[in-house]
């Protein structure tokens, strides 16, 4: 295994391989974007957001999905890919309806004990040119054999010491499958799929639960510019059900399971409210 952490040619699993043919630097087609009150309310309902505090703003964490987007107009498959990270930097506010074009590219890989990891730039750019949105994003590519899972030699303090309960997210298989609709990965919808992966079921998109959490931080403020990063700790499986917390400043964000275990963690680094346009 601990040759595998630094082989970047190791086969990956499926038809992940074809990712070879993307190299850093390498630019996906640009793709325009939008939300609309329809795909809004469809990603609150499956990750049990109340969405009345966004009004008739669009929700950063939803244009999320459109990085899967672009890297399937791209010829490049989804299906087996795992988010582990994703920061999102906002610099305004982004109305429903609002076209933005996505532009993005590949990042440097790294290495893992399970597979190599992609890292994607992302740019959400309005017709002026500004850029409200920014994305940073590390992905997991498994390799084709899977290694026995083993136990994290990091440790986490009790997650839900310090901190208050901010929301709740209960799945099931209709949810998850719905939330990851747009991406078409059958990690999150097949069993077969999934175990052949290494789990026991189809796992959850980490972005539920980013949405989540961006959900509990808008209840408290609506952003104007925000740089969010969360990290996705352990597997979260379409029968899951987690508890939201949050640390009395607000800065601090964690998904806790039914068996008190941390699944995310979302740190906000920057947040401001005032209304920064010219």
């Amino acid at each position: 295994m601990n040759d595998q952490m630094n082989d970047q040619t190791a086969p990956l699993s499926g038809a992940l391989n074809a990712y070879d043919k993307a190299p850093e630097g390498t630019r996906f087609p640009v793709l325009t974007s939008h939300v609309d009150r329809a795909r809004q309310d469809r990603y609150h309902r499956t990750s049990d957001v109340a969405g009345s505090a966004f009004a008739d703003l669009a929700d950063a964490s939803i244009f999320a999905q459109d990085v899967s987007r672009v890297i399937a107009n791209a010829g490049l498959p989804n299906d087996g890919r795992v988010l582990l990270r994703q920061r999102i930097f906002q610099t305004g506010r982004v109305r429903l309806d609002e076209s933005l074009s996505v532009e993005a590219e590949v990042g440097p890989y790294g290495a893992g004990p399970r597979g190599r990891h992609l890292h994607c730039r992302i740019a959400f750019r309005r017709p002026n040119r500004t850029v409200p949105l920014r994305m940073m994003t590390e992905h997991l590519l498994p390799f084709e054999q899977v290694p026995e899972r083993s136990k994290s030699a990091k440790t986490y303090p009790e997650p839900v010491e310090g901190m208050e309960m901010v929301g709740g997210l209960a799945l099931n298989p209709e949810k998850v499958a719905d939330y990851a609709s747009e991406v078409g990965n059958q990690i999150h919808s097949d069993p077969e799929f999934a175990r052949s992966r290494g789990y026991r079921a189809p796992i959850a998109q980490g972005l539920m639960q980013l949405t989540a959490l961006h959900g509990a931080i808008v209840n408290r403020a609506m952003p104007w510019e925000m740089d969010l990063e969360i990290g996705f700790i352990r597997p979260v499986f379409w029968d899951s059900e987690l508890t939201l917390y949050a640390n009395p400043e607000g800065r601090l964000y964690r998904c806790v399971d039914q068996d008190g275990k941390l699944t995310a963690e979302a740190v906000l680094h920057h947040l401001t409210t005032r209304d920064m346009e010219p």
